[in-house]
């Protein structure tokens, strides 16, 4: 898995396309980012100031941010349908399926919009400091991660070589969407309001990070598939001879 993970990263690596397109992507988005915090310094004194600061606010549904990010949601989604088509391999229907749902998500408010019905029809008590909303915000995400689990499993009973080493390298920014968008989003609802600019740049802004990595990882996998693949068949092949060889 971490063989294919480093072969991956090497046709990456050597694609000068996809490297640059990537590279441009993930600049565009800590830009975004930057001067959004930065522009909050003199929010009340600069009339451009507050104009950059409001239309690139983070948590701002219908701001050029989040704008940004379904665009890069859905430019993940698309690519990784692309693979699929190209493959037919299971692990691009999991994968199209995720960043398809991450992009429903982000576009439609579907955990928040879900898990406030959640939270009002089971009439969940606030504790330890976390409310209705949230705990509802909770079941929503579970009810969704059932469903992609379900998929998750589907795909595994049929992988093929190579396919570990893609869906571990789209986990690792998973990962990172996840501690950004629930961990650090349940956290920003218990600091102080001093800290909420801060506190976007972390929760808003790290999830607006980890879906550039995926639209970039897309980008790199859709263009390298053949070598990829092959790569890994051949690696798989030769590990039994190898096995042989120690016995």
């Amino acid at each position: 898995m971490i063989s294919d993970m480093a072969r991956l990263l090497g046709l990456f690596l050597r694609d000068d396309l996809a490297r640059r397109m990537s590279i441009v992507m993930l600049c565009a988005t800590l830009a975004i980012i930057a001067i959004f915090y930065v522009s909050g310094f003199w929010d009340a004194q600069s009339r451009i100031a507050h104009a950059l600061h409001r239309n690139l606010g983070l948590g701002w549904d219908a701001g050029l941010a989040e704008s940004f990010n379904h665009g890069m949601a859905f430019v993940a989604a698309f690519l990784l349908l692309l693979c699929y088509l190209q493959t037919r391999g299971r692990v691009f229907v999991f994968l199209t399926a995720l960043y398809a749902y991450i992009w429903v998500d982000d576009s439609a408010q579907y955990h928040e919009r879900v898990g406030e019905k959640l939270g009002e029809a089971l009439q969940i008590p606030e504790m330890f400091g976390i409310g209705r909303q949230q705990y509802g915000e909770f079941l929503a995400w579970a009810f969704a991660g059932g469903v992609l689990l379900l998929l998750l499993l589907w795909t595994w009973r049929r992988r093929r070589p190579g396919d570990a080493g893609i869906l571990l390298s789209f986990f690792l920014c998973f990962v990172l969407l996840v501690v950004c968008g629930i961990v650090v989003d349940t956290l920003h609802g218990l600091v102080p309001g001093r800290f909420d600019e801060i506190m976007q740049v972390f929760e808003d802004g790290g999830e607006m990070v980890a879906v550039t990595l995926g639209a970039a990882l897309s980008l790199g996998v859709s263009r390298n598939l053949a070598a990829y693949y092959a790569g890994a068949a051949g690696a798989d092949e030769r590990a039994p001879s190898t096995d042989r060889g120690h016995g």
